[in-house]
């Protein structure tokens, strides 16, 4: 086996020679690795180091339980790592897991993040083991005590490394050159050019060469002479050019303080350029280049400035932007404020609470410990309040533009008629209501009877447009055969429950066809793992969670129809209808109740498996958070959130209910986009219109009301029966 050597140009001007007769064993190499995996054993932080610190820091009562929470961990890291490697991966693994947790509580973002990095996919119940493993052993120490642990196998770990080729010495001895005339360069030849391989004689020329060409080039570029007024005046240039006049926008105090925040942050040059060109845009290039060249000299003069010249310095700069000094005549008795004096004020309270702020960090040596900022004293924001009265001098007081102008917020599927009356003037004003004109009314002795006709339907709109049957795709058809078209409702919602992933809320009154646009998001699911013309069909499951067990019995037969002809198996899971688990991995569709569904997702071993194949939750009778089982519907859907956001998977949230008065509150607990995923359909879009009757007992005695109620009951029976709307069996 050859061994490596240095190749022969770095050879021949050092001291290190060919050896051609090299005897080495092969077992000297081997000795050589053992020893630097040793070194670099003892450099970095170990399982065993970790479990020594452990067991000297702690007592003998402890150390029991301590012991179970280090096998917790290191199991955790086996399922995590995968159990087909070796014991040493096993326990790095381990020791990655106690460095993230060591100081958290619960598994977050940030800490899912680092660990799907190192490892990739992970089962979540392994993090969660792990992370409550390390905060019981964590509490067994102080802060101090883990920080200390940490950095002792940091400092260990420092400067004691030795990289190759340190220890090999070269030689400056030049070697004899044959004599040759030197070329001309553009007709002269550089007499006091010399040739030498000391690297820092050679750094420092560079250096002096490079002092020169910018003195040279001084005189061009006199802006780059950095002072304390450099921040405050390019930025000043930069909204002149910028903005040119142009009102809203951004005034010089508050970008000063952005760009010193930025500045002063321990962020990289290359992180900071591409924030400022977000900040600054195209037209901030000179802007961002002057600021990354100066950017230690920007901080050093404005932490080591005087308060005092470092505001006259504000001052002046301030007077050349403005062009006036003057102060206004102020009044007795009233004073005017504009808006911009509203927010300069703003800004002088905030300035006064970072400045307090700041005075607690400096040390008494005088050091900074924060992210300083621009010192603004209350002169200054005096000067342009004075200012800010003289530009509302010409401003009428009493104007018809409102600064204050706030949108309607509208969301384009809402059809609310009764939150569109609210709105109106009339209703604001307390204008009294009254009931339509169409409105029938009866009064005799017995009662009095009111009978108000059903509401006309909501006009066509323009962009509505009725969805066939024969326009799907073949999944679709299959599934609706038997229908010509989509009622009107489930035509408004088929783009947003057929073709995308949004959570959705469908409020809407009995018999409008909400199972189907239930169907509509099935076949949406199906639709994604099709691959080839197949369905994949051990990759998702359906949960359907019905209110009753008499509806999810109702429920499985409906979906089990519509969807025999994909193959697709619906089955009922509830507490009369139990399935074992081969055939719930047999099934793609579950019916079931809150109740069911709450016990199933609450395992946190046995069924585990299946909650993470859960795409698509639909609920039914979503109104019924508002009664006695509203608690279990709302811990399914804290469930089902809390796993989106811990494993980083789609699940899909419907909800069906009959009209809700707080729609946008519903929406909102279930994540549904009031833009897109917010539907909301009033009694105009009933099917079957439906008419409202009162008939009102006058008498007030408790037995003849019974009696009159009866009679009145039975008469308006018998109209119903004998117009044939009713049928007698």
């Amino acid at each position: 086996m050859a061994l490596p050597r240095l190749t022969e140009a770095l050879r021949s001007f050092s001291n290190v020679t060919k050896h051609d007769n090299y005897s080495e064993e092969l077992a000297d190499l081997t000795t050589k690795r053992s020893k630097l995996h040793e070194q670099l054993l003892k450099s970095d932080l170990t399982w065993k180091k970790i479990v020594k610190f452990v067991n000297d820091n702690l007592e003998k009562k402890d150390h029991q339980s301590v012991n179970g929470d280090l096998k917790t961990i290191l199991q955790s890291a086996k399922q995590i790592v995968g159990a087909e490697n070796v014991q040493e991966a096993i326990e790095s693994g381990a020791v990655f897991l106690f460095k993230t947790f060591h100081m958290k509580e619960c598994v977050g973002h940030d800490e899912t993040k680092a660990i799907k990095q190192m490892f990739g996919p992970f089962p979540s119940s392994s993090a969660t083991a792990a992370c409550n493993a390390t905060c019981r052993i964590a509490s067994h120490f102080t802060e101090e005590q883990l920080t200390a642990l940490i950095q002792m196998v940091e400092e260990q770990n420092g400067d004691n490394r030795v990289f190759f080729g340190k220890n090999v010495v070269f030689s400056f001895d030049m070697h004899d050159l044959d004599c040759c005339e030197e070329l001309p360069i553009n007709g002269e030849v550089d007499a006091q050019k010399i040739i030498s391989l000391d690297y820092k004689k050679f750094l420092n020329n560079h250096l002096e060469h490079l002092q020169t060409c910018y003195s040279d080039k001084n005189d061009l570029k006199s802006t780059e002479r950095v002072d304390d007024s450099f921040l405050w005046c390019e930025v000043g240039k930069y909204l002149n050019e910028s903005l040119k006049g142009t009102p809203g926008g951004p005034t010089i105090e508050d970008l000063c303080c952005t760009l010193y925040e930025m500045l002063a942050s321990s962020k990289s040059g290359d992180e900071l350029q591409n924030e400022l060109f977000e900040l600054l845009g195209p037209e901030g290039f000179e802007l961002i280049e002057k600021l990354l060249q100066n950017r230690s000299t920007i901080v050093e003069r404005s932490l080591s400035c005087p308060n005092d010249y470092k505001l006259q310095t504000l001052q002046e700069q301030y007077k050349k932007f403005v062009g006036e000094n003057t102060k206004p005549n102020y009044g007795c008795q009233v004073t005017i404020q504009s808006e911009q004096e509203k927010q300069l004020m703003k800004q002088y309270r905030r300035e006064e609470k970072r400045n307090a702020r700041r005075e607690k960090r400096v040390g008494e040596d005088g050091e900074v410990f924060g992210e300083g900022l621009m010192c603004f004293d209350p002169k200054e924001l005096r000067m342009q309040r004075e200012q800010a009265l003289l530009n509302a001098q010409d401003v009428p007081v009493l104007s018809r533009h409102r600064d204050m102008d706030f949108e309607k917020i509208y969301y384009p599927h809402v059809y609310d008629a009764r939150a569109e009356a609210m709105k109106t003037s009339a209703f604001i004003g307390g204008a009294k209501m009254l009931l339509p004109e169409v409105v029938q009314r009866e009064n005799n002795k017995m009662y009095e009877e009111v009978k108000i006709p059903h509401s006309d339907p909501m006009p066509i709109g323009i962009e509505e447009k009725a969805v066939y049957i024969k326009d799907l795709d073949e999944i679709g058809q299959l599934a609706f055969k038997g229908m010509k078209r989509l009622n009107r409702i489930q035509s408004i919602v088929f783009e947003t429950a057929y073709n995308t992933n949004e959570n959705m809320l469908i409020c809407a009154p009995t018999g409008a066809g909400k199972t189907n646009i239930a169907m509509l998001t099935v076949l949406h699911e199906i639709r994604q793992h099709i691959q080839h013309g197949v369905i994949k069909k051990d990759e998702f499951k359906i949960v359907y969670v019905a209110p009753m067990k008499a509806l999810a019995a109702e429920m499985t037969n409906y979906f089990s129809k519509r969807l025999e002809p994909l193959g697709i198996a619906v089955k009922e899971l509830t507490g009369d209808m139990q399935l074992s688990k081969s055939e719930i991995l047999r099934t793609q569709m579950l019916v079931t109740t809150p109740e069911k569904w709450d016990v199933v997702t609450r395992k946190s071993v046995g069924d585990v498996a299946l909650s993470q194949l859960v795409k698509l939750l639909i609920l039914d009778e979503v109104h019924l958070l508002h009664e006695d089982r509203g608690p279990v519907l709302e811990s399914i859907v804290a469930r089902t959130l809390r796993q989106v956001e811990s494993t980083q998977s789609m699940i899909r949230i419907l909800g069906l209910s009959a009209t809700l008065p707080n729609y946008l509150d519903v929406a909102n607990f279930l994540h549904v986009n009031p833009y897109i995923g917010l539907f909301y359909f009033d009694a105009r879009f009933r099917p079957v219109p439906l008419g409202q009757t009162f008939i009102g007992i006058k008498t007030t005695n408790k037995v003849q009301q019974l009696n009159y109620m009866d009679e009145v009951c039975y008469e308006n029976v018998l109209k119903q029966i004998m117009a044939g709307h009713q049928q007698c069996q």
